[in-house]
């Protein structure tokens, strides 16, 4: 039956999500503007460790959701629910409204662009990033929005998990081994062709994904805080001593550190989504946002920047979940499956 109201749940999921979108936006703070590299992390961009930790964190979700409903149509439905809408909101408000406004063309010169209705293929979740006239000058990056690619890449994980879902279910295991496995492939075999570049991307986020899904699996005591410690010392360890490897080490060591302190509640990080989820709201709007503050002040301060960045898209945000992520959220279909005892597994899952 269709779901009524979203209920959040009482651990600190939501407040890594949210952790992960602010590194997305200062990592980009400082590649859009210029004002130096972005921060490393363990030998990572603070931004792309943002976004493989909401590929992880999704990946237990996701899966966690197919294994308490697994039906295809309640699991795509409530998956498009989740992506679609809030997407269409950036993509139109950005088409028919900032496009025109900060473009250097005539709106009659704009409207007549093929660009512009080839950027609304970022609806079928086809990335497109320019706009006639829109941020090229001044700009170290003519991109719009350029975080819409990684869009399309979970989509397909939540496709990827169905298929896993309907074809292997108890041993559904294996079926994300092999989904991380075939990811490591496109992630580490070289390309001949540029067409292919983005494989690379690709395969690196979809094996977050599957560590991430493979972890849904596990047994409560093998996702523990002792374990989790000994894991980011060795991860650590390795990335301090053998640095080129530091990306091959948070494939495993990201998701299952993030995977033990979600199921955690910490006082105050259990209660990040108490004014509502706006992790995606966040990681939808803040690559645009930086364009146009960087559009209107030119590049301010790291400082003054972040600050503008982070306070807009954050209201932004806030209208995106109360105004059309939640509404859309209410329709999705539920369904309250009882666990065994001792089913590390929560009883529902959080929409993703």
């Amino acid at each position: 039956m269709a779901g009524g109201a979203v209920i959040r749940p009482t651990n600190n999921l939501d407040g890594l999500r949210l952790l992960s979108a602010l590194a997305v936006i200062v990592g980009h703070s400082f590649t859009l503007t210029g004002l130096g590299a972005a921060p490393r992390v363990l030998g990572i961009p603070v931004h792309s460790l943002g976004l493989y930790a909401f590929f992880a964190i999704s990946g237990y979700l996701i899966a966690t959701s197919w294994a308490n409903n697994p039906a295809l149509v309640p699991f795509l439905v409530n998956r498009t629910l989740r992506i679609f809408p809030a997407l269409v909101v950036v993509v139109m408000v950005t088409v028919l409204l900032i496009g025109p406004v900060v473009s250097t063309l005539t709106p009659g010169q704009y409207f007549r662009d093929q660009m512009v209705y080839q950027y609304l293929l970022n609806l079928l979740l086809t990335a497109q990033y320019e706009l006639p006239g829109v941020f090229e000058a001044g700009h170290r990056s003519t991109a719009v929005n350029g975080v819409l690619w990684t869009l399309g890449l979970e989509f397909i994980c939540y496709l990827v998990v169905a298929v896993i879902g309907l074809f292997l279910r108890t041993r559904s295991s294996w079926g994300y081994l092999v989904f991380g496995l075939l990811a490591l492939t496109f992630a580490l075999v070289p390309v001949a062709s540029p067409a292919l570049a983005w494989a690379g991307s690709a395969g690196t986020t979809w094996a977050f994904f599957a560590v991430g899904a493979l972890l849904s699996r596990a047994p409560a005591r093998l996702l523990n805080v002792r374990l989790a410690i000994g894991v980011v010392t060795l991860w650590v360890a390795i990335a301090l001593l053998v640095p080129i490897v530091s990306l091959a080490a948070a494939w495993l060591a990201l998701p299952y550190v993030l995977v033990v302190a979600g199921r955690a509640s910490t006082p105050g990080v259990c209660r990040a989504a108490r004014f509502g989820d706006l992790s995606y709201g966040l990681y939808l709007w803040g690559f645009l946002v930086q364009q146009l503050v960087i559009d209107w002040f030119g590049i301010l301060s790291w400082s003054m920047n972040i600050t503008i960045v982070t306070a807009t898209t954050a209201a932004i945000a806030a209208f995106s979940w109360h105004l059309v992520e939640k509404r859309a959220l209410s329709h999705k279909i539920h369904r309250v499956t009882t666990r065994p005892p001792g089913d590390p597994r929560p009883a529902s899952a959080v929409p993703v």
